[in-house]
């Protein structure tokens, strides 16, 4: 039952994203007169479609985007020619109201068949369209085999329209992303609150930490290790001076009463993905390792007991954390470890230390599973979403530097599809705000990404119209639309790519 909870779930998000990103297009290109042919979501064959006026809205089988066929922006302008022949629906006024491509098809037959002499369609200057001796309605339709598409006449195409109004139009998608992320975080903001870094009272304790043991809500921490602290911040220094510290020894203040408690910090090896077991102070036993990480799937466990790192004997976990520091470039290590009554040999590539700080992390750090008070704030809560948009941002340019500077990423790392869905999955099972700030970060991806100067993304497009701003001169369409083409095809091989290492890595194959 869950499955298919988050398979709802997921279609839902990512529907949401791409809804809004079309949306913002299709407001612009409308509020400009442009003739939209159809709005989709998704891509491949149709599922389900409905026409409405002059727009068809389609939500295809495959959840990988969607798009707004804008008139002029793709099909070509001349879709009849002269020496063409059509079959022609006339109008009780005898104006042409749908001219039919597909001629020789046997429903069609009952309609007048023509060859085409003279034709006009774009109507410049307000000029009625003609079609031989025929006047055809500006709203009049092409029917072709599958489906049926409006005229375009020049006032209702794309590439007449201003360069602010083709902008907007094209900028528009991306915008409404980041706009649909602001209002996510808002709420975000408003539901979790700002922490209160002036004082030093607990405001929560993690259940699954080792604080939960002896700390209550509402202790005030008067110092730690005999040292006195004064504000959130002091704690968080005094925690991170010495991460492999085995016994914190805090003074609380409580119901006016102080105490003195011994806590063991759990320490997390970043670069290499396991943790020190809970409590374990001279016992270099592992906790629970994920199979996702790096120990997971070089096979380490939990329990496991260190004893050597590359030969040289670990005593302490000040030890172990002095190895991993030391290997910067993530180099090959080997591990002894005690298994039960078994010694194991492991082997392991440690991520690269640029690689762990990029991603807001230390190689080596520890937690005791406590934070400060969160208060709300109605009006931060909206200055503070601008910084969260900026930091998503921030995100994703790094992985794609990453992509670029640090040999241990690849395109292979990249979430596809199905990425996606476990990522949602695992959001929603952590809770409301937890899905509430995916949801809000997988937008902002979607915009970012759509701005990058890429041919068949807005970006590209929107490379081409600065290059007709700077130069006053329309670029070659030809040559644009096949950029954009052989760039989508490009992408859809990508995204095949990403998809089956999504594939591999759901089942643990990778």
């Amino acid at each position: 039952m869950m499955i298919v909870i988050n398979i709802i779930v997921f279609i839902l998000v990512l529907g949401l994203v791409i809804l809004i990103h079309e949306l913002g297009h299709f407001i612009m290109a409308k509020r400009a007169n442009i003739l939209c042919h159809e709005f989709s979501l998704g891509m491949g064959p149709i599922l389900w479609s409905k026409r409405i006026n002059e727009t068809l809205y389609c939500i295809r089988a495959i959840p990988i985007g969607g798009y707004v066929m804008m008139a002029g922006e793709e099909i070509e302008d001349d879709v009849v020619k002269e020496g063409q022949i059509v079959r022609l629906v006339f109008d009780d006024f005898n104006n042409i109201e749908k001219i039919i491509i597909d001629h020789e098809n046997e429903k069609y037959e009952q309609y007048e068949k023509v060859t085409i002499y003279n034709v006009d369609l774009k109507g410049e200057n307000n000029d009625p369209l003609q079609l031989n001796d025929y006047t055809v309605k500006r709203n009049a339709f092409y029917v072709f085999k599958k489906t049926e598409l409006q005229i375009a006449p020049v006032e209702r195409n794309f590439n007449s329209k201003t360069k602010m109004e083709r902008f907007l139009a094209m900028f528009a998608g991306p915008f409404m992303n980041f706009v649909l992320a602001f209002f996510i975080f808002i709420l975000v903001n408003l539901i979790v609150g700002f922490p209160d870094m002036e004082n030093t009272v607990v405001g929560a304790i993690d259940a699954d930490y080792p604080a939960a043991e002896t700390l209550i809500e509402g202790d005030k921490i008067i110092s730690i290790d005999g040292a006195n602290v004064y504000s959130w911040e002091d704690i968080s220094i005094a925690l991170d001076e010495n991460p492999t510290d085995r016994l914190v020894e805090l003074k609380v203040l409580r119901d006016g009463v102080e105490y003195d408690y011994s806590v063991t910090p759990i320490i997390f090896f970043y670069n290499v993905g396991f943790h020190s077991k809970e409590g374990a102070i001279n016992d270099l036993a592992l906790g629970e390792v994920n199979p996702e990480t790096k120990a997971g799937n070089a096979g380490f466990l939990e329990d496991d007991v260190i004893l050597t790192i590359d030969t040289v004997i670990m005593n302490t976990w000040s030890d172990i954390a002095t190895s991993l520091n030391n290997n910067v470039d993530g180099d090959l290590m080997v591990f002894e470890v005690l298994r039960g009554t078994e010694t194991i040999i492991i082997s392991i590539v440690p991520y690269n230390h640029d690689l762990v700080i990029s991603q807001g992390l230390k190689v080596v750090d520890s937690f005791v599973g406590i934070s400060p008070i969160y208060e709300f704030n109605f009006f931060r809560s909206f200055s503070a979403s601008f910084l969260d948009i900026k930091v998503s941002a921030g995100m994703i340019f790094t992985t794609l530097d990453l992509l670029f500077s640090n040999d241990q990423v690849g395109v292979g790392d990249l979430a596809g599809p199905v990425g996606i869905y476990s990522i949602t999955s695992r959001a929603l099972s952590a809770g409301f705000v937890s899905f509430l700030t995916w949801t809000a970060l997988l937008s902002v991806n979607l915009g970012v990404i759509n701005l990058l100067p890429i041919p068949a993304l807005d970006g590209g497009r929107l490379v081409f119209l600065g290059y007709e701003a700077i130069t006053t001169k329309k670029p070659n369409r030809r040559i644009e639309n096949t950029l954009h083409y052989a760039m989508y095809i490009m992408l859809l091989g990508l995204f095949v790519y990403i998809t089956f290492n999504d594939i591999l890595r759901l089942f643990n194959i990778r």
